[in-house]
């Protein structure tokens, strides 16, 4: 991986269907306490955080006995894998004993010049759902890979500079979702979650009712999915 946030090495993601809180299931369909959940880090002070879950609560990570040296940085999606203490936390929703954290690839909206089309790479994707919650976009998409762990994928939201994307009206903000696959053969799909931080774009989107993203489908050419702001998403049209 050269740096965080910047290049996807594909790797053994498991994507639930459902992104809120819910239990997890062992082999025999036992509920064995454990809950998974979708969130983002906020840190306090120094190394002290919690997570800001997607349905709204606050998760304290009372018990970190089980994961070593995790690199806390604001603002990080991220799955949680967790059980619940009885102990209460003041001021947050949720005390729990943090089992296991994986990281969901978090980026910038990108701002494409005319020169960088090239470089960003439109291979292509699906984008199976997308929907914003809170400051974040997030996208879950599938592509084919040769199940080469040493080949890179990039992923990029990006705002072409050029105004070339289309949109549903000026109501939306156009943007495209950009895959580079570095030429690795397509061989096995992959799906996963990428999460796109919209602050950088704040200006861009002030009046605007939400986004429509624009991808080259992995078979049905090109699709626009427009998301709005609120939450709501639609069918992909062509």
């Amino acid at each position: 991986m050269k740096k965080l946030g910047t290049t996807l090495i594909i790797g053994g993601m498991l994507l639930g269907a459902a992104f809120s809180l819910q239990s997890c299931l062992d082999d025999s369909g036992r509920n064995d306490d454990m809950l998974f959940a979708i969130g983002t880090v906020e840190v306090m002070e120094g190394r002290d955080y919690f997570f800001a879950l997607d349905e709204g609560s606050k998760l304290y990570p009372g018990d970190t006995t089980h994961i070593h040296n995790y690199a806390v940085v604001p603002g990080q999606r991220a799955f949680v894998y967790f059980t619940l203490l009885e102990e209460k936390e003041a001021g947050y929703d949720y005390n729990a004993q943090i089992k296991h954290i994986e990281n969901i690839l978090t980026k910038d909206v990108y701002v494409m010049s005319p020169e960088e089309e090239d470089s960003i790479g439109n291979d292509p994707i699906n984008a199976i759902e997308a929907w914003v919650t809170g400051n974040y976009l997030n996208i879950k998409y599938q592509f084919y890979h040769s199940d080469d762990a040493g080949k890179k994928h990039m992923l990029n939201l990006v705002v072409d500079e050029t105004n070339a994307a289309q949109t549903l009206d000026a109501g939306y903000l156009p943007l495209e979702f950009r895959h580079n696959a570095y030429g690795d053969a397509e061989v096995v799909p992959a799906t996963g979650l990428v999460s796109f931080k919209l602050n950088k774009i704040a200006a861009l989107l002030e009046g605007k009712k939400g986004v429509d993203i624009k991808v080259k489908s992995l078979h049905d050419g090109e699709l626009f999915l427009p998301v709005e702001l609120d939450g709501s998403s639609f069918p992909a049209r062509r």
